[in-house]
């Protein structure tokens, strides 16, 4: 009996991990999402049938579920890698050891669900809100809230429009509890079980009805033409000469055929102030007197800190503002502990030794009377805690530098992160990446010009804006630990009326 327990857990260790793997095609670009209203209740099912094994057991269940999700879904981080020879040997750590940190954190959401949960008639509710803390905490506690379960809804606009209220973490819980809701079909009574899908299909039709009415509002447009630029250059080649860089992005932006007040959004990492001081030479009659120029550079201070920047320049290459990166990449941009690890002349991914330095606050620009968010790179994953300042703000700039993850998945899901911002913040976000999907995003999530990912172009847009702030955009995740504690609350007020009856 022992013998076949062990050989009926290692079925069960393949299960999960397959299970993993297939769930992982529900984000982007795939965005299978019915996949998940499949495997969610599999989950379930053999959770339950499996409630009777060691609690270890349930730890290594959640740790594999999960590793085959990270692992099918983040292979593309080793990509990075490519660039340096120096660095090249940390691939396994990033293809293997990366998603095996963030599975541990599922692994745990697993253990405590079959230690301090029943497997009664609030097993699905349990099992969502666990699981949607478990990706809030595991977000937080990295700064990595990447390939969120909710992603999956990317492509359905309808479906995400809730995210004005509730966030990306509250619509991660509902997410996570819908795709579970099957489960409750493992019922042999018909009656019941058409119950169920009816209530099912009035909550999934209610939150599309919402986000249908909430497409049809009309939003002000305000006559501001933004340039993104996308050069569509290699990385290596682009670190070898910076100049010759910024030549070819003067080339495809044709400034003085553009607005006398145009604002030109470029990459990040289009240039360094730490070997040039200034762009004067560059820019000398390429601009016309009010255009602006925004663009990603690395910037020293007084004190030998270099930082990952936005800079704006005015038409005469003279900078006029700046933002420095607060939330940089570990191993990518900095290296933890870099005093402490001094001895092992270890090297950050990007270009250099030096790791950058951390901004101290992203205020909002002021450019040619916009108020601008700034964000660099993968900032823009941060969902509520873009507008740390809280103070008012007209449009959203994200500069990034896609041409680390080689076309591949990454870039796709990179840029869904733009449109729960978008949608969130009610902001119109303006992103630019060398190479990747560079776009024009509206308050309602909608993409009114983008790039594919491996073409040179720079295009126009004008922004729209909504009338009112969202509340997540002033409340924030409070919204998410307010959905949470409101359905413990129904939980329990639930196992008293039953204990009643």
């Amino acid at each position: 009996m022992k013998l076949e327990y062990i050989l009926k857990s290692k079925l069960n260790f393949f299960i999960f991990l397959f299970s993993g793997f297939l769930l992982s095609f529900i984000l982007p670009p795939y965005n299978y999402f019915f996949l998940g209203f499949v495997i969610f209740p599999l989950i379930l099912y053999l959770l339950k049938k499996n409630q009777q094994a060691d609690p270890r057991f349930f730890f290594i269940y959640g740790t594999l579920f999960a590793y085959g999700y990270f692992i099918s879904s983040l292979y593309w981080i080793s990509y990075s890698l490519n660039f340096d020879q120096e660095v090249a040997i940390l691939k396994p750590l990033a293809i293997f050891f990366l998603p095996l940190g963030l599975s541990l954190f599922y692994g745990f959401g697993f253990y405590v669900l079959k230690r301090f949960c029943n497997f009664n008639h609030f097993f699905v509710l349990n099992f969502s809100i666990l699981m949607s803390l478990i990706e809030y905490f595991r977000s937080y506690i990295t700064g990595f809230s990447w390939n969120l379960f909710v992603y999956a809804l990317s492509e359905q606009l309808e479906s995400i429009q809730i995210l004005n209220y509730i966030g990306t973490f509250g619509l991660n819980f509902l997410v996570i509890f819908l795709f579970s809701y099957p489960y409750f079909f493992l019922n042999k009574n018909k009656a019941i079980i058409v119950q169920r899908l009816f209530i099912l299909l009035i909550i999934i039709s209610s939150n599309y009805l919402y986000g249908f009415n909430r497409l049809q509002i009309n939003l002000k447009t305000i006559n501001q033409q933004i340039l993104l630029v996308q050069p569509n250059e290699n990385l290596l080649q682009i670190n070898s000469n910076l100049d010759k860089y910024i030549e070819s992005i003067l080339e495809i932006s044709e400034p003085l055929n553009k607005n006398e007040n145009a604002i030109f959004l470029w990459p990040e990492g289009s240039y360094s102030f730490i070997k040039n001081k200034n762009l004067k030479k560059v820019f000398q009659d390429k601009f016309k007197n009010n255009q602006k120029i925004i663009l990603g550079a690395t910037t020293k201070d007084k004190n030998g800190n270099i930082f990952n920047s936005l800079v704006a320049l005015n038409s005469e290459g003279k900078i006029i503002n700046n933002y420095n990166k607060m939330h940089l990449v570990p191993f990518g941009e900095f290296i933890p502990f870099e005093h402490a690890l001094k001895f092992l002349n270890l090297k950050k991914v990007t270009f250099g030794y030096q790791s950058f330095s951390r901004g101290k606050s992203r205020e909002v620009l002021k450019i040619n009377g916009n108020l601008v968010l700034p964000l660099v790179c993968y900032e823009v994953i941060d969902t509520g805690l873009l507008n740390i300042s809280k103070k008012k703000f007209d449009i959203i700039f994200n500069i990034s530098e896609d041409a680390w993850f080689n076309r591949s998945i990454g870039t796709y899901q990179h840029y869904s992160h733009s449109i729960f911002r978008s949608i969130e913040e009610g902001k119109h976000i303006f992103r630019s990446t060398n190479q990747g999907i560079s776009a024009s995003i509206n308050p309602l999530g909608i993409t009114l010009i983008s790039s594919s990912s491996n073409e040179k172009t720079v295009f126009s847009s004008n922004y729209q804006v909504l009338n009112n702030n969202t509340p997540f955009s002033i409340l924030g995740n409070l919204m998410f630990l307010f959905l949470i504690f409101l359905f413990f609350l129904i939980q329990v007020s639930l196992k008293r009326y039953l204990k009643l009856l």
